[in-house]
């Protein structure tokens, strides 16, 4: 689900309705749930005010001004999303058993629902439902759980930010291993316009990179995904103009 959830348009102002990144989210209609839509308004809009919180910690931490992301996230495209992690079938005939699909956890083997990844965008925002099953990796390259607590939110920084950052923020890997029941998990992406230049931060020693649009990178990283092949068609690169 994008912005248009919580507001009344059906793409971020100022840009081009043409672009795929900018699709209105196709919502049921509020007499099939009575409610949700207004619950999960106000769920993303808190879920941006925490995003935005979080990146202004980040500048102060990296001595910059502390809104010097905010104009870029203003009018963004963050995405909500609702996901279920249904128990596998052992009798589903799927062999699951190498170390690519399972590992030893608490002496028990625990299949791998979630591959390990690191988020391709800033900073997700996850609420859990009570059901362990996530894990963080460690710069040790140890496998840590987080605890599902009620009431909380495991944050992922992502691979962008590293990159826009310099390598101060690092991106968390993570995975998902199979609990003993369903899993549901809420992940909001916090995300910045889809014209959003990705420039150089003025950080001490930090590397130079041919500035780019996030919308461009954004299509390019996700019609990897199996999901979304064919389409990469669909949307040419805008690319940053030359300063």
């Amino acid at each position: 689900m994008g912005p248009d959830i919580a507001e009344a348009r059906t793409e971020p102002s100022g840009l081009d309705a043409t672009d795929p990144l900018c699709e209105a989210t196709p919502l049921p209609p509020e007499s099939a749930l009575p409610g949700w839509r207004q619950a999960a308004a106000g769920y993303y809009k808190a879920m941006e005010r925490v995003g935005n919180a979080l990146l202004r910690s980040v500048a102060r931490g990296l001595g910059l001004t502390e809104t010097i992301f905010d104009k870029d996230f203003e009018g963004g495209i963050s995405t909500l999303r609702l996901i279920r992690y249904p128990l596998r079938d052992p009798n589903s005939g799927v062999d699951l058993s190498g170390p690519d699909f399972s590992v030893m956890h608490k002496g028990e083997i625990r299949t791998i629902i979630g591959r390990e990844h690191a988020d391709s965008g800033f900073v997700t925002l996850l609420a859990q439902d009570g059901v362990e099953g996530l894990q963080a990796k460690t710069l040790a390259g140890e496998w840590i759980d987080v605890p599902p607590a009620d009431n909380t939110l495991a944050v992922n920084f992502g691979q962008l930010l590293e990159r826009w950052t310099a390598g101060r923020v690092r991106a968390t890997r993570h995975r998902v291993i199979a609990p003993k029941q369903a899993r549901f998990s809420i992940p909001f992406f916090y995300e910045p316009r889809v014209d959003a230049e990705i420039a150089p931060l003025p950080l001490k020693g930090a590397e130079p990179f041919e500035p780019f649009l996030y919308g461009d990178y954004l299509w390019d990283t996700a019609t990897k995904f199996v999901e979304m092949s064919g389409v990469r068609h669909l949307r040419q690169p805008r690319r940053a103009k030359a300063s």
